[in-house]
């Protein structure tokens, strides 16, 4: 039997032992959004179920609408606090860090010492000190990107020095070195925050705003950036003038993104418009999320455009198809770097997999199958550049919620 057949016949094996549908408040609890929005579909769901969909597809005025109905409806409930939540994420991935930590606020008053809230509200106040981020007109247009080695070095002006940054959808903050910033004249200020990596490790971090940033003829003003140490992973193996990273609320700004392999890095739909069709990427707190088809079973993988390192899968994959691993996987170890440094994780190894991402067949090979606490979870892996970069073009639509990978 081939490894194709075997892997189809493991899947069928998963799939028949896989139980009945999750009810829609585990689907809540789970982060499975794209499920939830099948599973509530023509009901009458709960105000703070329909106010989470819209926040993880971007709809900000729904968004608001119905989280704010469920505040209402029980100002100091659980789902209340659930809610504020929500609306501070949803203000931090625009750039609105006064409301986020209003909202944040709100949260705290309803369960005190939280932690994950309590550092985040640290982090949110010293950027809100400043004006709201903002975005001049997003007008389609082209620039040239340095595309190569797996990765999207963009050129950038701040204060009429240019320099190439990285793209990364997977950065929830955009971030730069502290000689960076120096050379540019940026005010670095100090924080009690810290932040979490995907893989366990938490590094404390100094903070800055720019006030104009350009992208192309796009012009942002009050981009927020974490500081990091010039001798702190991943800034201590870049070059000065590329010790930096455009995280999301950046790439959310300007609505549509896309590069090719010539170098062709594009703002705005070629259309001007929206794409229209299903949506296969949505937003999970601050960390975007797209859907991929693995032998006609969707899955859900975090999109990170600034790992070089290779796709992973996590903890959920392991545990749906626990007879594939048991088959066909040998145990193995990977060096895993992030901001909060770098650890050797165990692993289960197998030697491909198949994946439809963006509507293209791409191979993972081979295939990585991390535990906790490298990723989470919620979802099934992380999907890097590895697997991006084999389309001719890759369309990240912020606008219509949709990825799509071109050959």
């Amino acid at each position: 039997m081939s490894h194709a057949t075997l892997i189809a016949a493991l899947i069928l094996t998963s799939l028949s032992t896989s139980g009945e549908a999750p009810a829609p408040k585990e689907l809540y609890r789970q982060h499975r959004w794209f499920d939830l929005q099948e599973a509530i579909k023509g009901s009458e769901a709960p105000p703070l179920y329909r106010g989470a969909l819209a926040s993880a597809f971007n709809d900000v005025t729904g968004a608001e609408k119905f989280l704010n109905q469920t505040i209402k409806l029980a100002p100091d409930s659980s789902d209340a606090e659930a809610a504020h939540e929500a609306l501070a994420n949803l203000y931090v991935r625009a750039g609105r860090y006064k409301q986020a930590v209003r909202q944040l606020d709100e949260a705290l008053r309803i369960k005190p010492g939280n932690p994950d809230a309590e550092n985040a509200r640290v982090l949110f106040a010293a950027w809100s000190k400043h004006p709201d981020q903002s975005v001049g007109t997003v007008r389609s247009g082209q620039i040239h990107a340095d595309i190569r080695n797996e990765t999207v070095l963009l050129p950038l002006s701040i204060r009429g020095k240019t320099i190439q940054w990285f793209l990364d959808t997977g950065a929830n903050f955009s971030m730069m070195s502290e000689s960076e910033a120096g050379s540019l004249a940026v005010a670095i200020a100090d924080s009690a925050s810290k932040v979490a990596d995907s893989v366990g490790g938490t590094t404390s971090m100094r903070t800055a705003v720019v006030d104009e940033l350009s992208i192309g003829k796009v012009h942002l003003r009050n981009v927020a950036f974490l500081i990091l140490p010039d001798s702190q992973e991943p800034m201590s193996d870049l070059q000065p003038g590329r010790r930096g990273l455009i995280g999301l609320p950046v790439a959310i700004a300007l609505r549509s993104i896309g590069w090719n392999s010539n170098g062709t890095f594009t703002i705005g739909s070629a259309s001007g418009r929206p794409k229209k069709g299903r949506k296969n990427l949505c937003f999970d707190d601050l960390t975007p999320v797209t859907r991929v088809e693995f032998d006609d079973k969707e899955l859900d993988f975090s999109l990170d455009s600034g790992d070089q390192s290779g796709s992973q899968l996590w903890s959920r994959f392991a545990s749906e198809f626990a007879p594939l691993l048991n088959q066909l996987g040998k145990k193995g170890t990977e060096k895993v770097t992030m901001v909060g440094g770098s650890n050797e994780r165990e692993t289960i190894i197998l030697p491909e997999l198949q994946l439809r991402v963006g509507g293209l067949k791409t191979t993972l090979r081979p295939a990585r199958v991390f535990s906790l606490p490298v990723g989470d979870d919620y979802h099934h892996g992380l999907l890097g550049m590895d697997l991006l970069s084999q389309a001719r073009e890759v369309r990240i639509d912020f606008a219509s919620m949709t990825l799509e990978l071109l050959q």
